[in-house]
């Protein structure tokens, strides 16, 4: 069997100069322990790049809700806006097309889960606060979740039990575990289920769906990728069997949901690959995202 996809639209350079560039190095990097500010290799390169082109996730994007969250500008008190991101944000529909934008933009910036860009060279991945993505103390993490309306069949049953199980090897190899691999004994059952939502979410579950269905021949599963929002919509509606979130539920969705997490992301943040800068602050991303900083020469300032 196979899965049928539907689409539905890291380095801290340690400065060791004299005494005048340990200087410049401070004003640049914040504070000493490197763990705030920002850090560009050539400024002057960093400010010829002119205005930034922000790059940002549709409305229902489980990543811009836990991103905008996360740096706290998640909310404006206006209807119909979800948050405070800038007027002038290119919009993107899914992860891929927030990386071709980077891509191809050298005064670009945008942010996207780790994982799908983690051995992508046309993107360079900032740190944030000083902390690289693959650090624990990261700050931009969030949880993928598998939710569902009701009691499960024995597929999908059997589907959940392997990928809270065995699954996560393979969950272990991009992404954080939620839980120890266990042994899985599938009872073949046979059937289709139908998975939709969160397009950070959908590459890990397609890999997962491969591997059941390798151990389960009789079952066919069906991906489709929108965003959190979409998924987590469907599955109470019925239009999907699960659905793919890549943020928290809101209070509603959490009373007609049951939720299972079974793997731990990063957001990167990241800039086309010859941009000079290499590290940002949690707090000056805020302020870019939310229009207070509009030029990279102002990416320089420390909070």
């Amino acid at each position: 069997m196979y899965v049928r996809r539907a689409f539905c639209g890291f380095r801290r350079k340690s400065l060791a100069m004299l005494c005048a560039a340990a200087f410049l190095s401070v004003s640049l990097c914040g504070c000493a322990d490197g763990k705030s500010g920002t850090y560009a290799e050539d400024t002057a390169a960093l400010s010829a790049l002119g205005e930034i082109h922000l790059v940002a996730r549709e409305d229902g994007s489980g990543t811009r809700d836990v991103f905008a969250q996360l740096l706290g500008f998640d909310s404006s008190g206006e209807t119909g806006a979800s948050d405070l991101t800038a007027s002038s944000a290119e919009i993107a529909e899914s992860t891929a097309d927030v990386v071709n934008a980077v891509a191809g933009d050298n005064a670009a910036i945008g942010y996207v889960s780790l994982a799908s860009v983690a051995d992508d060279e046309s993107v360079k991945i900032l740190e944030v606060d000083g902390y690289s993505a693959d650090n624990s103390d990261y700050p931009l993490e969030r949880t993928f979740y598998l939710t569902y309306m009701g009691r499960l069949d024995e597929l999908q049953e059997d589907f959940l039990r392997y990928v809270t199980g065995e699954g996560q090897e393979i969950v272990a190899e991009s992404y954080e575990a939620v839980s120890g691999s266990s042994t899985f004994l599938s009872s073949s059952p046979s059937g289709t289920i139908k998975i939709g939502g969160s397009t950070s979410t959908a590459p890990l579950l397609e890999a997962l769906a491969q591997s059941y269905m390798e151990i389960n021949p009789n079952a066919e599963i069906v991906i489709v990728e929108t965003d959190s929002t979409d998924g987590l919509t469907g599955a109470m509606a019925g239009t999907y069997d699960f659905g793919m979130a890549s943020r928290e539920l809101k209070s509603y969705e959490a009373e007609l949901l049951e939720q299972t997490s079974f793997a731990v992301d990063k957001i990167a943040v990241i800039v086309q690959k010859d941009n000079p800068l290499t590290s940002i602050s949690a707090d000056m991303l805020k302020n870019v995202y939310t229009g207070e900083i509009i030029l990279w020469e102002n990416v320089t300032d420390n909070e």
